[in-house]
Protein backbone atom coordinates (compact mmCIF):
# COMPACT_ATOMS: atom_id res chain seq x y z
CA UNK A 1 0.00 0.00 0.00
CA UNK A 2 1.67 3.83 -0.63
CA UNK A 3 2.67 5.52 1.85
CA UNK A 4 0.60 8.41 3.13
CA UNK A 5 4.25 10.45 2.00
CA UNK A 6 3.80 8.88 -1.63
CA UNK A 7 -0.10 9.59 -2.00
CA UNK A 8 0.70 13.18 -1.21
CA UNK A 9 3.40 13.53 -4.16
CA UNK A 10 1.04 11.49 -6.66
CA UNK A 11 -1.57 14.33 -5.58
CA UNK A 12 1.10 17.12 -6.19
CA UNK A 13 2.39 16.03 -9.30
CA UNK A 14 -1.25 15.42 -11.05
CA UNK A 15 -2.04 18.80 -9.52
CA UNK A 16 1.10 20.39 -10.91
CA UNK A 17 1.49 18.61 -14.07
CA UNK A 18 -1.99 18.68 -15.48
CA UNK A 19 -1.02 20.38 -18.70
CA UNK A 20 -2.53 19.05 -21.99
CA UNK A 21 -0.33 16.65 -24.18
CA UNK A 22 0.43 17.77 -28.08
CA UNK A 23 0.09 15.23 -30.81
CA UNK A 24 0.84 17.33 -34.01
CA UNK A 25 4.19 16.58 -35.03
CA UNK A 26 4.41 20.21 -37.32
CA UNK A 27 3.85 22.09 -33.70
CA UNK A 28 7.08 19.97 -31.86
CA UNK A 29 9.76 22.50 -31.33
CA UNK A 30 12.83 21.60 -33.76
CA UNK A 31 15.11 23.48 -30.51
CA UNK A 32 13.83 21.26 -27.93
CA UNK A 33 13.17 18.44 -30.21
CA UNK A 34 17.07 18.59 -30.95
CA UNK A 35 17.72 18.74 -26.93
CA UNK A 36 15.97 15.84 -26.08
CA UNK A 37 17.84 14.04 -28.83
CA UNK A 38 21.05 15.29 -26.71
CA UNK A 39 19.78 14.75 -22.69
CA UNK A 40 19.01 10.92 -24.46
CA UNK A 41 22.72 10.65 -25.58
CA UNK A 42 23.82 12.36 -22.23
CA UNK A 43 21.82 9.31 -20.79
CA UNK A 44 23.57 6.66 -22.38
CA UNK A 45 20.60 5.66 -24.69
CA UNK A 46 18.66 4.11 -21.66
CA UNK A 47 15.24 1.86 -22.95
CA UNK A 48 12.83 3.70 -21.21
CA UNK A 49 13.28 6.12 -23.84
CA UNK A 50 13.46 4.35 -26.78
CA UNK A 51 10.30 6.47 -28.20
CA UNK A 52 12.26 9.16 -28.70
CA UNK A 53 13.47 9.21 -32.14
CA UNK A 54 14.20 11.89 -35.08
CA UNK A 55 11.58 10.49 -36.89
CA UNK A 56 8.64 11.34 -34.75
CA UNK A 57 7.31 14.35 -33.17
CA UNK A 58 9.16 15.10 -29.82
CA UNK A 59 5.72 15.75 -28.12
CA UNK A 60 4.17 12.38 -28.53
CA UNK A 61 7.48 10.75 -26.98
CA UNK A 62 7.09 8.69 -23.34
CA UNK A 63 7.45 11.29 -20.43
CA UNK A 64 7.21 14.61 -22.67
CA UNK A 65 4.32 17.07 -22.68
CA UNK A 66 3.99 20.36 -24.71
CA UNK A 67 2.50 23.42 -25.30
CA UNK A 68 -0.49 23.20 -27.76
CA UNK A 69 0.05 26.71 -28.93
CA UNK A 70 3.79 26.87 -29.11
CA UNK A 71 5.10 22.81 -29.41
CA UNK A 72 7.42 24.05 -26.43
CA UNK A 73 8.38 21.39 -24.13
CA UNK A 74 6.99 21.54 -20.46
CA UNK A 75 6.96 17.94 -19.20
CA UNK A 76 9.42 16.10 -18.76
CA UNK A 77 9.54 12.66 -17.08
CA UNK A 78 12.12 10.18 -16.55
CA UNK A 79 10.65 8.78 -13.73
CA UNK A 80 12.68 5.21 -12.07
CA UNK A 81 14.27 4.62 -15.77
CA UNK A 82 17.22 2.49 -13.72
CA UNK A 83 19.66 5.25 -15.15
CA UNK A 84 23.35 5.99 -13.62
CA UNK A 85 24.37 9.61 -14.79
CA UNK A 86 24.45 13.28 -13.88
CA UNK A 87 22.12 15.31 -14.22
CA UNK A 88 22.04 15.90 -18.14
CA UNK A 89 23.34 19.53 -19.33
CA UNK A 90 21.29 19.56 -22.14
CA UNK A 91 18.37 19.94 -19.99
CA UNK A 92 19.56 23.72 -19.56
CA UNK A 93 18.11 24.13 -23.28
CA UNK A 94 14.63 23.00 -22.39
CA UNK A 95 13.85 26.93 -21.53
CA UNK A 96 10.03 26.35 -21.18
CA UNK A 97 10.13 23.66 -18.92
CA UNK A 98 7.61 23.61 -16.49
CA UNK A 99 7.86 20.38 -14.37
CA UNK A 100 11.12 18.00 -14.16
CA UNK A 101 9.98 14.83 -12.75
CA UNK A 102 13.39 12.45 -12.11
CA UNK A 103 12.75 10.31 -8.77
CA UNK A 104 14.03 7.04 -8.24
CA UNK A 105 16.66 6.43 -10.38
CA UNK A 106 20.72 6.37 -10.08
CA UNK A 107 21.62 10.54 -10.74
CA UNK A 108 24.74 11.80 -9.09
CA UNK A 109 27.03 13.82 -8.91
CA UNK A 110 26.21 17.90 -7.79
CA UNK A 111 22.95 19.02 -8.60
CA UNK A 112 23.51 21.64 -11.59
CA UNK A 113 22.20 25.29 -10.72
CA UNK A 114 21.31 25.67 -14.18
CA UNK A 115 18.09 23.91 -12.77
CA UNK A 116 17.04 27.22 -10.86
CA UNK A 117 17.60 29.18 -13.61
CA UNK A 118 15.35 27.65 -16.03
CA UNK A 119 12.76 30.48 -16.57
CA UNK A 120 9.52 28.81 -15.92
CA UNK A 121 10.00 25.91 -14.10
CA UNK A 122 8.33 25.27 -10.96
CA UNK A 123 8.14 21.96 -9.74
CA UNK A 124 11.53 19.90 -9.78
CA UNK A 125 11.63 16.28 -8.36
CA UNK A 126 14.70 14.37 -7.77
CA UNK A 127 14.42 12.23 -5.33
CA UNK A 128 15.98 8.87 -4.54
CA UNK A 129 18.88 9.41 -6.19
CA UNK A 130 22.57 9.27 -5.82
CA UNK A 131 22.82 13.30 -6.01
CA UNK A 132 25.68 15.12 -3.49
CA UNK A 133 27.17 18.14 -2.05
CA UNK A 134 24.99 21.14 -1.36
CA UNK A 135 21.84 22.55 -2.91
CA UNK A 136 22.77 25.55 -5.11
CA UNK A 137 21.41 28.99 -4.10
CA UNK A 138 19.63 28.88 -7.50
CA UNK A 139 16.94 26.39 -6.48
CA UNK A 140 14.53 28.62 -5.50
CA UNK A 141 11.66 26.52 -7.11
CA UNK A 142 7.81 26.53 -6.19
CA UNK A 143 7.79 22.81 -5.90
CA UNK A 144 11.20 21.35 -4.66
CA UNK A 145 11.72 17.47 -3.88
CA UNK A 146 15.29 16.17 -2.83
CA UNK A 147 14.44 14.01 -0.65
CA UNK A 148 16.76 10.73 -0.15
CA UNK A 149 20.07 11.69 -1.61
CA UNK A 150 23.16 12.27 -0.18
CA UNK A 151 23.35 16.16 0.20
CA UNK A 152 25.30 18.21 2.64
CA UNK A 153 25.66 21.12 4.30
CA UNK A 154 23.63 24.15 5.03
CA UNK A 155 20.59 25.49 2.89
CA UNK A 156 21.44 28.76 0.68
CA UNK A 157 20.30 31.86 2.31
CA UNK A 158 18.38 32.84 -0.96
CA UNK A 159 15.81 30.17 0.35
CA UNK A 160 14.55 33.08 2.98
CA UNK A 161 13.30 34.86 0.77
CA UNK A 162 12.48 31.78 -1.90
CA UNK A 163 8.04 32.03 -2.43
CA UNK A 164 8.35 27.65 -1.82
CA UNK A 165 5.20 26.05 -1.83
CA UNK A 166 6.58 22.28 -1.08
CA UNK A 167 9.81 21.54 0.09
CA UNK A 168 10.73 17.57 0.77
CA UNK A 169 14.26 17.39 2.16
CA UNK A 170 14.36 14.20 4.24
CA UNK A 171 16.60 11.58 4.57
CA UNK A 172 20.07 14.08 3.45
CA UNK A 173 22.58 14.65 5.71
CA UNK A 174 21.53 18.72 5.38
CA UNK A 175 22.54 20.72 9.16
CA UNK A 176 22.33 24.75 9.75
CA UNK A 177 19.53 26.87 9.89
CA UNK A 178 16.24 25.94 8.67
CA UNK A 179 14.35 28.25 10.52
CA UNK A 180 14.30 30.92 7.69
CA UNK A 181 12.02 28.89 5.63
CA UNK A 182 8.94 29.46 8.45
CA UNK A 183 7.21 33.02 8.33
CA UNK A 184 3.54 34.04 8.53
CA UNK A 185 2.85 35.40 5.28
CA UNK A 186 5.00 32.76 3.10
CA UNK A 187 3.38 30.27 0.89
CA UNK A 188 4.75 27.19 2.44
CA UNK A 189 2.01 24.81 2.88
CA UNK A 190 3.77 20.87 3.18
CA UNK A 191 7.90 21.06 5.14
CA UNK A 192 9.50 17.56 5.08
CA UNK A 193 13.08 17.90 7.02
CA UNK A 194 12.85 14.47 9.18
CA UNK A 195 16.32 12.55 9.25
CA UNK A 196 18.74 15.32 8.89
CA UNK A 197 21.02 16.88 11.05
CA UNK A 198 19.15 20.66 11.25
CA UNK A 199 19.74 22.25 14.51
CA UNK A 200 17.50 25.70 14.90
CA UNK A 201 15.52 27.20 17.91
CA UNK A 202 11.74 26.40 16.91
CA UNK A 203 10.10 28.55 19.72
CA UNK A 204 9.54 32.25 17.80
CA UNK A 205 8.98 31.06 14.89
CA UNK A 206 6.22 31.91 12.40
CA UNK A 207 4.14 29.27 10.93
CA UNK A 208 3.05 30.15 7.42
CA UNK A 209 -0.88 30.59 7.34
CA UNK A 210 -1.56 27.79 4.64
CA UNK A 211 1.16 25.19 6.52
CA UNK A 212 -0.97 22.18 7.23
CA UNK A 213 2.29 19.41 7.13
CA UNK A 214 4.91 19.98 9.27
CA UNK A 215 7.81 17.27 9.53
CA UNK A 216 11.15 17.55 11.01
CA UNK A 217 11.29 14.67 13.16
CA UNK A 218 15.02 13.11 13.58
CA UNK A 219 17.19 16.43 13.71
CA UNK A 220 18.90 18.40 16.47
CA UNK A 221 15.66 20.68 16.44
CA UNK A 222 15.89 23.22 20.38
CA UNK A 223 13.60 25.08 22.16
CA UNK A 224 9.46 25.03 22.58
CA UNK A 225 6.87 24.59 20.00
CA UNK A 226 5.14 27.88 19.37
CA UNK A 227 1.65 28.12 20.63
CA UNK A 228 -0.17 28.78 17.57
CA UNK A 229 0.24 25.00 16.36
CA UNK A 230 -2.54 23.80 18.62
CA UNK A 231 -4.87 25.60 16.54
CA UNK A 232 -3.92 23.96 13.54
CA UNK A 233 -5.73 21.03 11.31
CA UNK A 234 -2.86 19.28 10.71
CA UNK A 235 -2.66 16.93 7.67
CA UNK A 236 0.96 15.44 8.76
CA UNK A 237 2.84 16.48 12.08
CA UNK A 238 5.82 15.08 13.59
CA UNK A 239 8.39 16.89 15.45
CA UNK A 240 9.68 13.51 17.37
CA UNK A 241 13.25 12.85 18.12
CA UNK A 242 14.75 16.38 18.32
CA UNK A 243 16.01 18.53 21.83
CA UNK A 244 12.24 20.17 22.20
CA UNK A 245 11.63 21.59 25.36
CA UNK A 246 8.69 22.57 27.52
CA UNK A 247 4.65 22.12 27.42
CA UNK A 248 3.22 20.71 24.32
CA UNK A 249 0.22 23.70 23.28
CA UNK A 250 -2.72 21.63 23.86
CA UNK A 251 -4.95 20.81 20.76
CA UNK A 252 -7.01 18.52 18.98
CA UNK A 253 -3.75 17.48 17.05
CA UNK A 254 -1.97 16.60 20.21
CA UNK A 255 -4.94 13.63 20.76
CA UNK A 256 -5.04 12.55 16.64
CA UNK A 257 -1.14 12.21 16.43
CA UNK A 258 -0.73 10.59 19.77
CA UNK A 259 2.92 10.33 21.73
CA UNK A 260 4.58 8.45 18.85
CA UNK A 261 5.00 12.36 17.19
CA UNK A 262 6.19 14.05 19.85
CA UNK A 263 8.67 11.71 21.47
CA UNK A 264 12.62 11.19 22.43
CA UNK A 265 12.96 15.00 22.79
CA UNK A 266 14.86 16.48 26.12
CA UNK A 267 12.01 17.77 27.95
CA UNK A 268 8.73 18.15 26.14
CA UNK A 269 6.17 17.71 28.34
CA UNK A 270 1.97 17.51 28.81
CA UNK A 271 -0.74 15.59 26.99
CA UNK A 272 0.17 13.17 24.93
CA UNK A 273 3.50 12.62 26.82
CA UNK A 274 3.82 12.74 30.65
CA UNK A 275 2.89 15.22 32.39
CA UNK A 276 5.19 18.62 33.36
CA UNK A 277 6.69 18.71 36.45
Amino acid sequence: MPSTKDQYFSFLFLLLTSTPILTSAALCDKADKSALIAIKSELNNPPGLSSWTSNTSCCTWKGIDCNTTTGRVTYLDIFAQNISAPIPPSIAKLTALQSLNAPYNQFYGPIPPFLGLLPQLTFLRLDGNLLTGSIPPTLTILNLLLAGNRLIGPLPPSFAKANFATVILYDNQLTGDASFLFGRDKNLNALYLQNNKFSFNLTNVEIPEVLDILVIDHNEIYGSLPAEVAARKWLQFDVSYNQLCGPIPQGRYTTHFGAKRFGHNKCLCGPPLAPCK
